[in-house]
């Protein structure tokens, strides 16, 4: 009995020791199996994802409006590059030629002025030899130089390298006004250019309601005279075409509805009215002063000449 105990004892044994052994096996079956399903689900899924990424995606569609806003878009980023990269370039150029000994003045010329001196301009300018062309601020130039009452317009222009060109248009003497025993000249615009004693063969301005505190060179004819001045322009104008303006020595303009041409030579006034009918009525003035030679007295073609006659007054 004994050693069938033993016997079974061993079976007994060796049956528990396979056990694990057995167990151990399944397990690692398991988990192989476990692995492979594992790695077959991971398959499908990525064939899926590969699936789902090579279907197409149909073309977003763009309205032709869209497409003009976007070609729009790019036009003004293109120019707005292009201007940045011009502009860097001008800018760039321009600090150039403002530091370089290149451009320093040599030499001044001044154009177009018969009155006033090319020094006396020079002068006014203040423009210095070697003074860099492109650092000059001509407007400040311009005003400089028309502190002469005689300058009218001022332009400056440069001929590069190193020459500066300045180009004047003087004012001219039209009209005189009587003042102190003097005259003051008055150019057509109405503006004063010089007070002296020589009595110039331009018309005399009489009735002028200018304050005399204001004949000063440089200032102008006050706002009502500037009006009438135009009026008289008029006249001179006309008056001029028929070769009858070298006549005229003095305008009475004191009744601007009215004015008076007086030819001193021929001692002959004239009562013009307004100005309608200029071109009849410089015409009829003409024609009496040839008729009437030799006789003062005074004319009237304030009138209505399509209806009258003009009149011929002879002064006794």
């Amino acid at each position: 009995m004994a050693k069938k105990t033993e016997e079974q004892e061993i079976i007994i044994g060796v049956t528990r020791m396979q056990e694990p052994t057995n167990r151990s096996a399944n397990e690692k079956n398991n988990k192989k199996a476990k692995s492979k399903n594992k790695k077959k689900k991971n398959q499908q899924k990525a064939q899926k994802k590969n699936n789902t990424s090579k279907r197409k995606v149909p073309p977003k569609v763009v309205s032709q409006e869209e497409q003009e806003k976007i070609i729009k878009k790019r036009k003004r980023v293109i120019f707005a590059l292009k201007y940045g990269a011009l502009s860097i370039l001008f800018i760039t150029l321009i600090l150039c030629a403002m530091f370089s000994p290149l451009f320093n003045i040599k030499t001044i010329e001044v154009q177009g002025n018969e009155k006033v001196t090319e020094s006396e301009i020079i002068s006014l300018s203040q423009i210095q030899i070697e003074q860099n062309t492109f650092q000059l601020n001509k407007r400040k130039i311009k005003k400089q130089i028309k502190q002469n009452a005689y300058i009218g317009k001022v332009k400056i222009s440069r001929k590069l390298p190193s020459t500066l060109i300045i180009q004047v248009e003087e004012r001219k003497p039209t009209y005189l006004l009587e003042y102190a025993g003097a005259y003051v000249y008055v150019d057509k615009q109405g503006y004063f250019l010089e007070i002296a004693q020589e009595k110039l063969e331009i018309p005399v301005l009489q009735g002028a309601i200018t304050e005399v505190s204001e004949f000063s060179v440089g200032n102008r004819l006050c706002t009502e005279d500037l009006e009438t001045l135009s009026l008289v322009a008029q006249i001179m104008e006309v008056a001029e075409i028929n070769e009858l303006s070298n006549l005229i020595t003095r305008i009475d303009i004191s009744k601007p509805k009215n004015i008076k041409l007086i030819f001193e030579k021929q001692e002959k006034t004239a009562y013009l009215g307004d100005n309608t009918n200029l071109n009849t009525k410089i015409l009829t003035i003409k024609s009496i002063l040839e008729k009437e030679e030799g006789k003062a007295g005074e004319i009237f073609v304030n009138i209505d000449l399509n209806k009258e006659n003009a009149v011929f007054r002879e002064r006794v």
